[in-house]
Formats: structure tokens, sequence, C-alpha cells
């Protein structure tokens, strides 16, 4: 188990054809006592959802889109059915996790760990794979180039004062969600940078991952979407003003 200070909490998790990395029995160590998880079967054509089904409980709830979605969608989706559960009323806390676990589930405790330590009153916590001695961060160079390229794009397009923006790994006070997921993407790539520009104004932390190990099928960077990743960059750039982040 991990100690979360009392604090109730559902992650959000999108899962799409993730039958071959699906760990659920790493989920089940963690669920209980304040932590729930709301899986979102995004339209899969394997075994994900007869999986998830099997494993659904208190602490396990499914969400089943009729649909694949995309990621962002699923996500924000899966946040606004969140809204309608009676857990609801008893979360402090939501997010979205990935659902291959490239960030350890432990590192939750370690995000209100810090967050009490450096701004206790952040409306969100969002994970930051910063590689530096006591860390364990298992990244391919070339997916970390490529992600540094993006990230000097965005800080140059927005004045945004992130390291690492897409980290799957974020959680906020569900105060948030309505600010946050309220409206439809306009990028379903980047998502997590269009969060942040609309969280502007909030108090946002990010926290060094301890942990964080490249797992093998993420879509977002290989080469056929990397031009559809930069082309959603100047449209959002397009949408929201610039400002300072």
């Amino acid at each position: 188990m991990i100690d979360l200070k009392g604090k109730k909490v559902c992650l959000v998790v999108p899962c799409f054809n993730e039958e071959a990395r699906l760990d659920l029995s790493e989920f089940a160590k963690y669920a209980g006592d304040g932590l729930y998880f709301l899986f979102v079967e995004d339209g899969s054509t394997d075994r994900t959802l007869e999986i998830l089904e099997k494993n659904s409980g208190e602490h396990f709830l499914v969400f089943v889109l009729k649909s694949n979605l995309g990621k962002a969608e699923a996500v924000r989706q899966g946040m606004l059915h969140l809204k309608s559960l009676p857990i609801f009323k008893i979360m402090e806390w939501v997010g979205y996790w990935d659902a291959d676990l490239a960030t350890p589930i432990p590192e939750l405790e370690n995000y209100f760990k810090f967050k009490e330590l450096f701004m206790p009153d952040a409306d969100a916590v969002f994970g930051s794979r910063i590689i530096r001695l006591g860390s364990r961060i298992e990244r391919k160079f070339s997916r970390h180039l490529t992600g540094r390229l993006f990230a000097i794009f965005a800080k140059i397009l927005f004045e945004l004062g992130t390291y690492d923006s897409q980290c799957g790994a974020k959680i906020f006070r569900k105060e948030m969600l309505d600010k946050a997921f309220g409206d439809k993407f306009i990028s379903k790539w980047i998502f997590d940078i269009e969060i942040i520009l609309r969280l502007r104004g909030s108090k946002i932390i990010e926290c060094p991952l301890t942990q964080w190990k490249d797992v093998a099928g993420s879509k977002l960077m290989k080469p056929g979407n990397i031009v559809r990743v930069f082309t959603d960059l100047f449209r959002l750039w397009k949408h929201y003003p610039k400002k300072n982040g």
C-alpha cells in the first residue's frame, strides 16, 4: 500500500488494446485505502474489455466507450463520467495514469510529499522525467531527444515553464476537473499541453519522478505522428493567447 495522507484519489486509466501490457495485479496492490481506479475501455479490439470486466469491483471501476476515441478523449470522458459516480463526493483528487505503468503507482505518494514540501496549496501535480542522481529514468535516447525538442518548441510558442508536459501521470484537485476537462480538446496528440494552457492562473507543480520506464507501444513519437504533433502545436498557438506561464 501507499500513504496518501488520508486523501481520496481516483485515477483515470485509458485503455486501448492493452491486453499484453495491462498488469492488473500491480494496480491491485495499491487499490483501496483511498485509492480508486477508473479504467476507460476505448474501443479495444483485443481482450482488454474482457480482462477489465473480470476484475471490476469497488476500487476497480470500468467505463466502456462505444468506439475508439483516442487517449485525449478517453481521459476526458473518464473524468466527466467520474463526476456522475457516487464516489466523486468523497474524492479530493482526480488524475490520469498510463495503463502500461511506465510511471509506477508508488510515485503517487511522492507527489503528495513533494507538494506538501514545496507548494501545499497546489491545484495540480505533474510527474516530470528528469534524469538526475538518485533517479532511475529508463528512456530511449531518441525519445528523450525528441521530447526535449518538443519541449523547446512549446516553451517558445507558449512561454510555458514546464520541463516535461507529456508525462502520462498527472493529478488535480477535483475542483479543477471542469476547467481542465470540460471542453473537448483541440489536439488528441498533445492534450497535456492544452491542459496546462487551460489551467493558466492555477498553481501547478512538477514532481521529479524517482522511477520511469520506457514501455514499448507508445504511439506519440512514432515517425508518422511527429508531423501531426508539431502541426497541433501551431493549432494550439492560434487558439490560446500567448502569456507568461
